[in-house]
């Protein structure tokens, strides 16, 4: 890995990942143009579920986001029983976690569709599509962390395949479940469909998965080499310390989506909240793609941490922020472009204040995603060092700027929900700036180099 350049590798491993990834939003969008075709309190259920469903969903991503720092500095420091240990233990923690979160977080339902404030129709699909979505969180948890390994060992082929495949799978099943198939006897059965067809689709993915690490000739194979490892591995509190800064990073960014809903809808009603669902869905192509380039610059810069390679780490980061910048740029400006058509292939024959709230947001509010992507590329570079906790110290910083701007902007007039938008920008404007600062001039190659022994300080 480390033989090529860190820009063009970042480039070569991150673009199918963010493509991938960003698939993985584009087919949500998909399923929620169906969706759409149920109508408004259809797609306020939709989005009141997959928005509390994120958050665990959070804990799951940065738990694999650890095996794949891991996983890449035991493979970079040449250990590779000890790497196929390590992912053995983790990928068994990830399965009785994601049942015991899923168990967990379908439980409370019913008040989390009462905080967004949904009622009727819109609330009893929210509540159904949270109890269905959140206890198939075991399989989802899963193929983040199956395909975590695959990254870890530079692989971007099979990942992107693999979910590519599941969300090819979850429209098939998608289109039966929400409108019937009376050839075979299928009645619709909602919008709840939508969330039984990503749960199915996901379960065989996942095996897939599971199957596919499970070859002998995978670096970090399932079945081990019969090497034993010099030492016992502690798997799950190495695990769990590094996925919880990076749990409250992203919690950071989710909780704008919470604060936003209520804001919105007492500015602009149910116009403005169901816009509201249809272009936060594709915010998160902006951000999907973004982890893309991010988990190329953690894999990259890990091993170029162990190598004592200080300046190879620092140019993965800041090319990461760079690819993810600009490709987040390129998706926000198409979707400024065709705002108005957007919305009516996820709602059909929308409503003019429907239209007119999603290009206000579109035009300002999205372009915080593109500054937020880049400060999430750069950031992975740090997190492959094994520096957890520093962007968490820079997130925390910038995101006191967010909230706090958000705070000054929700004191603006009823029905203006533009000043909450103008708000996110300069907010994440700052966050981006912050994580920059700490890629370039950061003391984080230092710190690792001093403890590992690999090299003079940069």
């Amino acid at each position: 890995m480390l033989r090529r350049s860190p820009g063009g590798r970042v480039f070569a491993q991150g673009l199918p990942l963010a493509l991938g990834l960003a698939s993985h939003a584009a087919i949500n969008l998909v399923d929620l143009a169906m969706v759409g075709r149920l109508g408004g309190a259809a797609v306020q259920a939709a989005h009141v579920g997959s928005t509390w469903n994120f958050l665990p969903m959070i804990v799951g991503n940065c738990v694999s986001t650890a095996l794949l720092v891991h996983a890449a500095r035991l493979l970079g420091a040449g250990d590779a029983a000890a790497a196929r240990a390590f992912n053995r233990r983790a990928q068994w923690f990830m399965v009785w976690l994601g049942l015991l979160l899923g168990a967990l977080t379908a439980l409370p339902a019913a008040p989390m569709a009462d905080l967004m404030g949904v009622e009727g129709a819109a609330r009893s699909g929210a509540i159904a599509y949270l109890v269905v979505s959140n206890l198939g969180c075991a399989p989802m948890f899963v193929l983040m962390q199956t395909t975590a390994a695959m990254r870890a060992a530079g692989e971007a082929a099979m990942p992107l395949a693999l979910l590519i495949g599941a969300n090819a799978l979850n429209l098939a099943l998608a289109v039966p479940l929400l409108f019937g198939w009376e050839a075979v006897g299928c009645e619709p059965i909602g919008v709840v469909g939508a969330a039984i067809a990503a749960v199915a689709a996901r379960t065989v993915a996942a095996g897939l998965g599971v199957w596919w690490l499970a070859r002998r000739s995978h670096p970090l194979s399932l079945r081990g080499d019969g090497a034993v490892p010099p030492r016992r591995l502690a798997v799950v509190r190495p695990l769990l310390v590094d996925a919880w800064p990076q749990a409250v990073q992203i919690g950071l960014r989710a909780g704008l989506v919470l604060v936003l809903t209520p804001l919105v809808r007492e500015r602009g009603g149910d116009a403005a909240l169901v816009a509201l669902g249809i272009t936060t869905r594709f915010d998160t192509i902006v951000l999907f793609a973004s982890l893309g380039f991010a988990n190329a610059a953690t894999a990259y810069a890990a091993r170029a941490a162990v190598a004592g390679r200080a300046a190879a780490a620092r140019a993965a980061g800041l090319w990461a922020g760079a690819y993810g910048g600009l490709l987040g740029g390129a998706f926000v400006a198409a979707m400024s472009g065709g705002a108005e058509w957007l919305v009516a292939v996820c709602l059909p024959s929308p409503p003019p204040a429907v239209v007119a709230a999603a290009v206000s947001y579109f035009g300002t509010a999205s372009w915080a995603q593109a500054l937020g992507a880049i400060a999430l590329g750069a950031m992975g570079a740090i997190q492959g060092a094994g520096r957890m906790r520093l962007p968490l110290l820079g997130d925390l910083a910038g995101f006191a700027v967010v909230y706090g701007a958000l705070a000054l902007a929700a004191r603006s007039p009823a029905g203006d929900p533009g000043a909450l938008y103008g708000a996110l920008v300069v907010g994440m404007a700052v966050v981006a700036i912050v994580h920059l600062g700490l890629v370039r001039w950061g003391g984080w190659i230092t710190d690792t180099e001093r403890q590992n022994g690999s090299g003079s300080p940069a």
